[in-house]
């Protein structure tokens, strides 16, 4: 079928020239780029037709979008991914390999997506090389065999697909289908960490915070920056012991806070184990002036942000509110909508300390205190927003950039509990 559809495409080049025919793709690539959903099918119907790969690709993607019922079209979603796959055309291989394990448009066919899978892999897509491996880890449509899903992550891995570095590490460090390996997985996690994956953070969090517990922090606090809410977990955990690290309840809320915020209910009952600590302790919380720990990992340099996060924001409006006192309560707080978001500029012990922040950053006549309990006070913009977007605009156009980059949108309701 292949040696068919190679050879009418070239019988087309030869009619229609080269360089018509590069111009026909042209068309049909740029229309599909552009959204142009009826212009693209036009433009590459008849390329496609004729077996070229990438036209067939852009068919399945463009019947899967309801390009001709206004509904996808699965089984002509399989029928032009297959055209695509019989033309070596990577990730159309891998499309229909998933179509074929989960059955989407086809008859479920385990052997026909493994068949699809390495393909697919054999043509560098590291996303069948992962897939493929999890079917050989499970023994899943094939034998066992954790040695050959290990081969298979890891090519994954070196094409640079974060998930499988992490798993390449993890294998490694357990020596699951390899001969077990710390050294040589520490490159592998760190790598998927560094590009993001949450999870790798996480996971080196845990494997450094006994011999690196400095790293292991860092670690955990670019976790908790990607919305991993165990990562904050940990970390309010770490602080509130005093094991590895000197012990910082108000640190340790304040994760025990965001961990909760991200999803983790589980860490309510930490957070009121920290919150009771720290009403027994008294004076024995305080902490130096001005010391902030900032969890957003874009701005390490100023050491003054205590248990700062940046969250995703999302659309909305502001409600003004310049003209107010200074120094709030936490009657005041209670008093607020539950549902607005406020900007948290820093938290600290003293109000003393609260006085000169704003004194220092220049911003007396944006931001306020709102005195929590006993040593802990939070600096706060004046306005509050109906959503977080608002907030980040806000924040952008009237702070200093390295206050900004600190600043944690967070919700009344976050601090009600304080």
């Amino acid at each position: 079928m292949l040696k068919g559809l190679r050879l009418t495409i070239a019988a087309v080049i030869t009619l229609l020239g080269s360089g018509v025919y590069a111009s026909q793709m042209q068309q049909c690539q740029q229309a599909y780029s552009e959204g142009k959903v009826m212009q693209a099918y036009h433009s590459c119907l008849p390329l496609a037709q004729v077996g070229d790969p990438q036209a067939a690709f852009i068919l399945a993607r463009l019947y899967a979008l309801g390009v001709e019922s206004g509904t996808p079209d699965w089984q002509k979603v399989v029928e032009w991914l297959t055209i695509s796959a019989a033309g070596d055309h990577a990730e159309a291989a891998y499309n229909l390999a998933i179509a074929y394990q989960k059955g989407k448009g086809t008859e479920i066919d385990l052997q026909q997506s493994i068949n699809y899978y390495t393909q697919s892999a054999e043509l560098g897509n590291a996303k069948a090389m992962r897939n493929l491996a999890l079917l050989y880890e499970k023994g899943e449509g094939v034998p066992q065999d954790i040695h050959q899903a290990f081969t298979l992550y890891q090519r994954s891995a070196e094409a640079g697909l974060s998930d499988s570095q992490l798993k390449t590490g993890l294998m490694l460090l357990q020596g699951e289908g390899v001969a077990k390996d710390p050294a040589a997985a520490r490159p592998w996690i760190e790598q998927s960490a560094a590009a993001g994956n949450d999870k790798a953070q996480l996971a080196l969090g845990v494997l450094l915070i006994d011999f690196d517990p400095g790293s292991a922090i860092e670690w955990y606090r670019q976790a908790v920056y990607s919305g991993n809410a165990y990562a904050a977990h940990n970390l309010a955990l770490i602080y509130s012991q005093g094991r590895v690290v000197p012990q910082d309840l108000l640190q340790a809320l304040a994760y025990a806070d965001a961990s909760i915020e991200l999803g983790n209910p589980k860490t309510q009952v930490l957070y009121d184990k920290i919150l009771a600590a720290m009403q027994q302790a008294g004076t024995a919380v305080s902490r130096p002036r001005n010391n902030r720990i900032s969890l957003n990992h874009s701005d390490q340099s100023t050491g003054q942000a205590e248990a700062e996060r940046a969250d995703t924001p999302g659309p909305a409006s502001a409600v003004q509110a310049d003209a107010e006192p200074s120094l709030r309560d936490i009657n005041w707080l209670k008093a607020q909508p539950a549902g607005l978001f406020v900007v948290q500029l820093a938290r600290l012990t003293s109000l003393e300390s609260s006085i000169r922040f704003i004194s220092d950053y220049h911003i007396p006549r944006i931001a306020h205190t709102v005195n929590l309990a006993k040593h802990d006070y939070v600096v706060l913009l004046k306005e509050s927003f109906v959503s977080k977007a608002d907030a980040l605009r806000t924040l952008k156009q009237r702070l200093p950039g390295a206050l900004a980059s600190e600043a944690w949108i967070r919700s009344y309701r976050s601090l009600y509990a304080q």
